[in-house]
């Protein structure tokens, strides 16, 4: 064996140690992963991606749609929404699978839960046109509850999706508020913020979304992190703007809510949080940015 031909090895070793290291360094500083939560017994979400996997119709035209259609709709699809409504009585996760192919197939239940939601916003529709303004908004508050309930125990993608389905919700409560009589909009506020305090934290998410990685992909999932560390960072940031948007406009709701029912029962607009707080909302709501109190403006 001739000098150069044994002078390899060790070449590649020295060349190799840096990366074997950190390996080993990735190892033995990796924090224990959490035990798995218990799913609630019994637990909703199955029943809600059926009852989505029924509905049919053109989902998504509710805009569109005029009296008859609205009927139709609601007729053809009345059992799902039934179904819907009894699922969503109990409490729910999401029962997550530890598999490459895990979120390809997923994908199917988060349709589901978004014709689900379309359905109920027809239902709401079909009321304000009917002038049935406290129905509408109890069908518009299911809509959030959905958002709400499909992101327990589920990962960044089931965040991103309630977002959407409970920004729904709230956007068309949003449009009936001022045709609300001073009880429909108190209980639709305490309603309201009684979701948002159940939803899933944003901290809770990310740590949902660490563990199945690491135990989908185990070390090279800190790896792959750290190669796709900018792809991520801006997924994240995308998420957390969409959800403080939410959270911003939901406060908004709640606000013109507390501040219809003050005026309605007094003859006289709210002045400041001091006429509203707290027989008309919780507390005062606070900005998901600079977690400071809202402004007050009505």
């Amino acid at each position: 064996m001739t000098k150069k031909t044994r002078s390899r090895p060790f070449t590649l070793f020295i060349l190799a140690f840096p990366f074997i290291l950190f390996l080993g360094f990735l190892f033995f500083l990796e924090e224990p992963l959490p035990p798995l939560a218990p799913l609630p017994n019994p637990n909703a979400y199955d029943d809600l991606v059926k009852a989505g996997q029924m509905i049919q119709g053109p989902v998504g035209l509710y805009d569109q749609a005029n009296l008859e259609t609205l009927r139709e709709m609601i007729s053809t699809n009345s059992e799902a929404l039934m179904a819907a409504r009894s699922a969503l009585s109990n409490q729910c996760a999401v029962p997550l699978q530890f598999t490459k192919s895990y979120i390809t197939n997923h994908v199917q239940d988060l349709i589901a839960f978004r014709n689900l939601a379309h359905a109920l916003v027809y239902e709401g529709r079909l009321a304000e046109k009917e002038n049935r303004f406290g129905e509408a908004a109890k069908s518009y508050l299911e809509v959030v509850r959905l958002g709400s309930q499909v992101t327990h125990s589920g990962l960044l993608v089931d965040e991103m999706v309630g977002v959407a389905v409970w920004s729904l919700g709230e956007e068309q409560l949003q449009g009936i508020v001022t045709n609300l009589d001073a009880p429909e909009c108190r209980q639709t506020a305490v309603q309201l913020e009684t979701l948002a305090g159940d939803r899933q934290t944003w901290e809770a998410t990310l740590q949902q979304e660490e563990a199945w990685s690491r135990r989908v992909f185990g070390w090279r999932g800190d790896w792959l992190e750290l190669i796709y560390r900018s792809t991520r960072q801006k997924n994240f940031t995308g998420a957390l703007a969409a959800l403080d948007g939410d959270e911003q406009r939901e406060n908004r709701l709640l606000v013109d809510l507390a501040a219809r029912a003050y005026e309605l029962d007094k003859g006289r607009p709210p002045a400041s949080f001091a006429d509203l707080v707290p027989d008309y909302l919780k507390t005062i709501p606070q900005d998901p940015i600079t977690g400071t109190n809202m402004n007050f403006n009505p």
